[in-house]
């Protein structure tokens, strides 16, 4: 008798297979066991792929703001809630504190010569990641004034938004002199950040209204303002947008080979998010609603956080919105987002109660060894590619005929 040519193990697969077979018990055990690992796979791979927690700061303090190098591998942390100096030096994932020498600090900028530092009674100092240099300025009528904020690209002129009493002010600076300052158009308006584009082109102002909302529950109001002026000289404001509504958190301005060139910055806030267009309007992105955080990847994508941000939302330029789950023993209370060359940086308080950051790569859903999404549609085409080779080697074996 003719041996079969069939191979061995393709006539035990097929006893397996067949529905008379005593085995067919194995083979339909085997069909819920995968059923099951695919439902758990499924539900896996809906989760953010690439994602970390690290705790960075202790329980009760809180981060204020954050502000990368032009490398983005050191960072500047302003600390509140702290019995110690209010800064923080993040460099190779090393957290030092950092010699404030007793000056209340306010915020700060980066600059390609460091940070800019400022704070209450007129200071001013650039910090190199190794040590604070006081700056001297020369103030008009030399009436020092608290400093809440700057904005500058190379450390030695720029943008001041002042304190007194209850009024705020913008002023520039320029080689140690400090210009007279200019008020809010809206008079119950308080101006709180500054932001120059890293041309010097533009300089935007956000704030909130102190005649929106209930002061008990904290800012209120969405504003921008425009500022244009020659530096040294007190600046012109020119009011943008004044709605209702959360203080705004995030203003990040947006990169022209992105989104072209009509895109100036996003505008993100409590309730809403919006854009800022060359033109100087602004338009609302309604599909995005409001977050608690947001940042810019790389590659121009915007993402935001929204309360424990066990659910982050990403925009591609002119794309729809994604929605993607994460982690519970991730989440953190996000408050602050900030992004760096490969990753995309979330602040808040953790599940542990510690202030930590959630960091993920946005190029790690496409990673097949990081997304399970990805791996599934690889192991997908393996066993295609698996069926199809039997189905080949079927018909090769009984000479092209029906088996």
């Amino acid at each position: 008798m003719a041996e079969s040519l069939r191979p061995t193990w393709l006539v035990t697969l097929g006893e397996y297979l067949q529905e008379e077979s005593e085995k067919q018990w194995f083979w339909f055990s085997v069909f819920i066991a995968i059923m099951l690992v695919g439902v758990i796979w499924i539900e896996a791979s809906l989760h953010l792929p690439g994602v970390e927690q690290n705790a960075i700061l202790d329980e009760g303090e809180m981060i204020g703001e954050v502000a990368w190098d032009s490398d983005g591998t050191n960072a500047l942390f302003l600390v509140e809630r702290t019995d110690g100096s209010p800064l923080r030096h993040l460099d190779n994932s090393e957290l030092t504190t950092v010699d404030t020498d007793g000056i209340v600090v306010r915020g700060f900028t980066s600059t390609s010569a460091g940070w800019l530092i400022v704070g209450d009674n007129g200071s001013i100092s650039l910090y190199n990641g190794m040590n604070l240099h006081p700056l001297s300025l020369d103030w008009v009528d030399n009436r020092t004034l608290d400093i809440m904020a700057v904005a500058s690209n190379n450390g030695e002129n720029g943008f001041l938004i002042t304190k007194e009493n209850s009024v705020t002010r913008l002023h520039t600076f320029s080689d140690g002199d400090v210009s007279a300052g200019t008020e809010a158009p809206v008079e119950s308006t308080v101006m709180i950040d500054v932001h120059l584009s890293e041309d010097d082109s533009m300089a935007i102002i956000i704030g909130y209204d102190t005649a929106l909302g209930n002061p008990t529950f904290g800012p209120a109001g969405e504003v921008v303002m425009r500022a244009d002026a020659v530096l040294g000289q007190a600046p012109s404001l020119t009011l943008l947008h004044h709605g209702a509504g959360g203080a705004i958190h995030s203003a990040i301005f947006v990169d022209d080979n992105a989104w072209g060139d009509d895109v100036e910055m996003l505008l993100a806030s409590d309730t809403s998010t919006m854009l800022l267009m060359s033109d100087s309007t602004i338009i609302d992105l309604p599909q995005v609603s409001g977050s608690t955080a947001a940042a810019i990847d790389s590659e121009g994508v915007f993402w935001f956080a929204r309360g424990n941000s066990g659910e982050l939302l990403s925009i591609e330029p002119m794309g729809e919105v994604m929605q993607y789950k994460v982690s519970q023993s991730f989440v953190v209370d996000a408050t602050v987002g900030t992004s760096t060359a490969d990753e995309v940086h979330f602040f808040g308080t953790g599940v542990d109660g510690n202030v930590g950051v959630m960091s993920f790569s946005p190029t790690a859903d496409e990673d097949v060894s990081q997304s399970l999404a990805r791996f599934g549609d690889l192991l997908f085409l393996i066993i295609v590619f698996f069926c199809i080779s039997i189905i080949i080697q079927l018909f090769y074996v009984n000479e092209l005929k029906p088996w």
